[in-house]
């Protein structure tokens, strides 16, 4: 943990099934991120590697991310500049996923919004594969990688202009080419249903009746590492949301 830059084998973890592993990468990322926090100038800008629903539902289900996320939220709470995430969600990724993956993409991009975290979506091109960063564009990168990586994890600290002048130039990129821009989170998120085939009206009625019931019932993790509570903030914001046409 004390190290600025590491990398951990699969054969490290060789017991582990494939969801610890991925698990065991998610923790040692938003660790180091948090770790590093402070060597940060500025608000930061994410940018993160997920494209399918099956790899966003990490952002739903484990139990460090709503903590993780809640951590930046507070530290930049009195900042007049949003914190943003960049999600590149190609399209043949989006062909090839099922609604109930679709669903789970839209609701991990709603939590983001939900604790003031404005979410663009790139589709593609030179931005596919790119590994998860944070970036302070006053010169400062943490790099933080687990999603499809050939590792369990791949962290690093750096200041190399190069480097950086890379991704901000990615999130540039984003922040004017989004197929979601919108000027408040229920456009960006209703853009983004548009996107992804999923009817807006429809999901904020679901939501808004999974939040009145709960999700207790439909599901109980067996694991202290997993819990709903950002899978139900999720839905409760979506579902306050009044409904449209779309």
């Amino acid at each position: 943990e004390p190290m600025p830059t590491s990398t951990a084998s699969r054969d490290l973890a060789c017991d582990l099934g494939p969801v610890a592993q991925r698990w065991l990468g998610s923790a040692f990322c938003a660790g180091h991120i948090l770790r590093n926090a402070d060597s940060l100038a500025s608000v930061p800008q994410f940018w993160t590697t997920e494209e399918r629903g099956e790899e966003a539902s990490s952002w739903l289900l484990f139990s460090h991310k709503l903590d993780y996320l809640r951590t930046l939220a507070s530290r930049y709470a009195r900042q007049t500049v949003p914190m943003t995430r960049v999600f590149c969600v190609p399209e043949p990724a989006v062909m090839v996923s099922s609604s109930p993956e679709r669903i789970l993409l839209l609701l991990a991009a709603a939590l983001m919004e939900s604790l003031g975290v404005q979410v663009a979506v790139v589709t593609g091109g030179d931005y596919r594969g790119r590994s998860g960063f944070v970036l302070d564009p006053r010169g400062r990168l943490i790099v933080a990688n687990w999603v499809r990586a050939e590792g369990i994890w791949q962290v690093d600290l750096t200041d190399q202009h190069p480097t950086v002048r890379d991704c901000v130039d990615a999130v540039g990129f984003a922040e004017s080419h989004s197929v979601i821009s919108g000027d408040n989170p229920a456009e960006r998120l209703c853009h983004l249903a548009d996107y992804l085939g999923v009817p807006w009206s429809w999901l904020i009625r679901r939501c808004s009746e999974c939040a009145a019931h709960g999700l207790t019932g439909l599901a109980q993790p067996r694991s202290r590492l997993l819990r709903l509570d950002a899978l139900e903030r999720a839905c409760q914001y979506v579902g306050s949301f009044p409904g449209c046409d779309r």
